[in-house]
């Protein structure tokens, strides 16, 4: 316990040096051209790579997933006072968190819709949804949906024969 304690004492001072060595736009933050890539692609990669990351549990991904949109939403809206503006940048925002993550499209129009900003706003849940469904079903990525690029897994207890049907169960006692 004093031996780890010690460890991170002396490692403590050094990660403000490392932090300050990572470069201001990370890679995956600059489009193919060299340019700062939208707040709309930064988001969607961000969305991505949570929703990918099989060492975490579906709920722990729909908690980091609320997280990052809120944040981002909250970011992105922070100084313009004009509603609808708002609202236009939140639906744009949202739409591109549930194209990067269409299992979770019901956790990112909760995210957005309970925001202080848009909770008193009349239509605002509803026109959320409506970006986000409407991003869902024009998605250009349709290997989600796709058995013949994502065929189905055998289940986990397969009728006869385990998961190739064509192997034959005896009973010993017949």
């Amino acid at each position: 316990m004093k031996t780890t304690f010690v460890l991170l004492l002396l490692l403590l001072p050094v990660t403000p040096g490392i932090a300050a060595t990572k470069p201001a736009v990370a890679p995956s933050q600059t489009s193919t051209s060299g340019e700062e890539a939208s707040p709309a692609m930064i988001l969607a990669s961000q969305v991505a790579e949570i929703a990918s990351t099989p060492s975490l549990s579906h709920k722990e991904m729909a908690r980091l997933i609320a997280k990052a949109v809120r944040t981002a939403v909250s970011a992105v809206i922070e100084g313009i006072k004009d509603p609808t503006d708002q609202l236009s940048l939140a639906r744009n925002l949202a739409a591109a968190a549930a194209k990067a993550a269409p299992n979770f499209s019901d956790t990112i129009i909760d995210a957005v819709s309970n925001l202080p900003a848009f909770v008193k706003v009349d239509g605002a849940a509803a026109q959320i949804e409506e970006a986000v469904n409407t991003s869902i079903e024009t998605s250009e990525d349709t290997t989600i949906a796709n058995p013949a690029v994502n065929p189905p897994r055998p289940s986990a207890t397969p009728d006869f024969g385990g998961p190739n049907r064509g192997e034959v169960v005896v009973s010993p006692s017949s």
